[in-house]
C-alpha cells in the first residue's frame, strides 16, 4: 500500500482473512471518514441491507455501475441468466463436468505433493467455463490468461496499475464471446476460470484445517451438500460488498442519507456469534444455514445454484477417492480487499490405508 494515492487506498482489514491468527470484530454501523462509507459488519445489518431496493450497488471506489443503477436492465439481465441456468442447463453442464473431475482426480498420485489450485481447481474449472459460454477450446488457455487480469482487477478494485491491465485484458476478451446472456460470456468466463477456482481453493484450505471434517466426508460423501452451505459460510470468498443509498433510509436504527456510501464485510457477518452459535469452527449440523456468501434478497447471487452445482461436482471425487490430506509447503495468497484466496495450496494426499 506505501506510495499508492490515498484516492486509491482502499480497506485495510485482516481480521476476514481466512488464515488470519485473529477472529474477525464485529462491530455497531460506523462512519469512516477514511473510506467515506458507511460500515457494516453485524450479520443482522447485512443482511437487511440485501433486503434494501434503497441501496443500490455500486462501484467499489464509489462510482455508479450504469447496468445495476438501471433496474429495467437490471431485471431483464437476471431474467435471462435464470433462464440460462435453469435445472435442465445445469444437469446437462454437470454431466460434461464430472467425467473430467473424475479423469483429474484418477491421475492425482497418493502420497505425493500436488497444487490442488494449479493441478485441480482450474482444469476442472476451465471445463465447466468452456461449456458456459461456448469459448473456443483450444483458445481457453489463451483465455484464461487474459481472464486473470480481470479477476485480479476485481479483487483488488483499488490498484490503478491492475485496473488498466483489466482494461486491456477486456478489450482482447469480449469479441471471443458471441452468444448467451451478457453475464455468461466473457464476464462469465472470468468468473468461472478465477472466481469458482478461488472458492473452491478456500474451501479445500478450510477442510485441510478440520481433518475431521475431511475424513467424515469421506465415509459419508453424502452429507457433501449440506457441508457445501458450512464451507460457503465459514470460507466464502466476498469479503466486502459496496452500495450507495438511493434515498434517507433507517436501518435498524442507523440513519443513512441519501448518496451516501455503504460497505458491507460479508465475511465478518458470517462469523457473527449472534447468528451462528460457533462460526469459528466448521458444524454443518448446526450452522450454514443463512449465510450471507451468495447475497441474500433482491440482491442474492443469480448462479448460486450453478455455483453449490460445481462446488459439489468438484469437490465430492477427490474426497471420496482420498481420505486425508495436509499442506506440505507454503499457501500463497491472491487478491486483495473484495476477494482473496490461495493462489498455490500444495498438499499430499491418502488413500485409505
Amino acid at each position: 500500500m506505501s506510495g499508492r494515492p490515498e484516492e486509491y487506498a482502499g480497506p485495510r482489514w485482516t481480521d476476514d482473512h481466512l488464515d488470519s491468527p485473529f477472529p474477525p470484530e464485529i462491530k455497531e454501523p460506523y462512519f469512516d471518514d477514511r473510506l467515506g462509507a458507511w460500515i457494516l459488519s453485524r450479520y443482522a445489518d447485512v443482511s437487511t441491507a440485501f433486503r434494501r431496493p434503497d441501496l443500490i450497488p455500486t462501484g467499489a471506489k464509489g462510482g455508479a455501475n450504469n447496468t445495476m443503477a438501471d433496474k429495467t436492465a437490471q431485471m431483464k439481465m437476471r431474467a435471462e441468466t435464470k433462464t440460462a441456468l435453469s435445472p435442465k442447463h445445469l444437469r446437462e453442464w454437470q454431466k460434461i463436468l464430472a467425467p473430467h473431475v473424475g479423469t483429474l482426480v484418477q491421475g492425482m498420485p497418493a502420497g505425493k505433493s500436488v497444487d490442488l489450485v494449479a493441478d485441480f481447481a482450474h482444469p476442472a474449472c476451465r471445463v465447466l467455463a468452456v461449456a458456459i459460454t461456448g469459448a473456443d477450446p483450444d483458445d481457453a488457455e489463451r483465455l484464461e490468461k487474459l481472464a486473470l487480469h480481470v479477476s485480479a482487477a476485481a479483487a483488488e478494485p483499488f490498484n490503478p496499475e491492475i485496473g488498466e491491465r483489466a482494461k486491456a485484458a477486456n478489450t482482447q476478451l469480449r469479441p471471443c464471446f458471441h452468444s448467451g446472456p451478457e453475464s455468461l460470456r466473457d464476464s462469465g468466463f472470468v468468473a468461472l476460470t478465477h472466481t469458482l477456482p478461488c472458492l473452491l481453493a478456500n474451501a479445500w484450505f478450510a477442510l485441510l484445517g478440520h481433518p475431521p471434517s475431511w475424513k467424515r466426508l469421506h465415509k459419508q460423501p453424502t452429507l457433501l451438500p449440506q457441508a457445501v452451505e458450512e464451507l460457503l459460510r465459514y470460507a466464502g470468498l466476498t469479503r466486502l460488498l459496496f452500495r450507495r443509498a438511493g434515498e434517507n433510509i433507517d436501518l435498524n436504527g442507523i440513519q443513512i442519507r441519501k448518496g451516501e456510501r455503504v460497505i458491507l464485510r460479508i465475511t465478518v457477518a458470517n462469523r457473527d456469534t449472534s447468528h451462528f452459535p460457533h462460526p469459528h469452527h466448521l458444524d454443518w449440523a448446526h450452522q450454514g444455514k443463512g449465510h450471507l456468501t451468495l447475497g441474500g434478497g433482491l440482491h442474492s447471487c443469480v448462479g448460486a445454484n450453478l455455483t453449490r452445482m460445481a462446488v459439489i461436482t468438484i469437490t465430492r471425487p477427490l474426497l471420496e477417492r482420498f481420505a486425508r490430506a495436509e499442506i506440505t509447503g507454503t499457501v500463497e495468497w491472491r487478491g486483495g480487499p473484495v476477494f482473496r484466496a490461495p493462489a498455490i495450496l500444495p498438499v499430499v494426499l491418502h488413500e485409505e490405508s
